[in-house]
């Protein structure tokens, strides 16, 4: 049972992805160094990662609306979310956090735009303002850091991080 979901203007999950859609989605796959074998095409209701299954389950809302919206979630690519279900939420497969929970998919952006490999710099940024949305709609402040500032306004936190920062 396809256990999380992600709202947003992204491209219908009723698309049917072709051979070529799940042909680029596998080279996204690879770019992010992610076990290929955890991803399964055009099953389950929507794009999201079963905790039961252990699989990413890819349907066509994986593909964003960068024409109609400007919401971070909407304008993800299709590699960005692959990492966030990858890097994200199959990283914490079996959380205590209530699955779909703003902290849950904060934490997902969050650690998508950290610890993913081979994503861009607009995929990090957009990652890490889909995290602070989540938390924004959730009702809930949530201080900048470094890393964040680095990948939103091109800052090299590594060279501005204090000592306050890196506790």
């Amino acid at each position: 049972m396809l256990e999380r979901k992600a709202s947003g203007l992204r491209k219908s999950p009723h698309y049917y992805l072709t051979d070529q859609d799940i042909d680029m989605l596998k080279a996204e796959i690879n770019a992010i160094k992610a076990d290929i074998s955890k991803f399964k095409f055009n099953k389950g209701t929507h794009t999201g990662y079963s905790d039961d299954l252990d699989e990413v389950l890819v349907c066509g809302d994986v593909f964003p609306d960068d024409i109609y919206s400007s919401h971070p979630r909407d304008m993800m690519s299709a590699r960005a979310v692959l990492a966030h279900e990858y890097y994200g939420h199959r990283a914490n497969q079996g959380t205590l956090l209530p699955k779909g929970s703003w902290n849950d998919e904060f934490r997902a952006s969050y650690m998508a735009a950290r610890d993913a490999p081979g994503l861009t710099e607009q995929d990090r940024m957009l990652l890490v303002l889909d995290a602070m949305e989540r938390a924004k709609e959730a009702g809930v402040v949530i201080h900048w850091n470094y890393f964040m500032r680095s990948v939103v306004y091109g800052i090299d936190y590594e060279q501005t991080e204090t000592k306050a920062d890196k506790r």
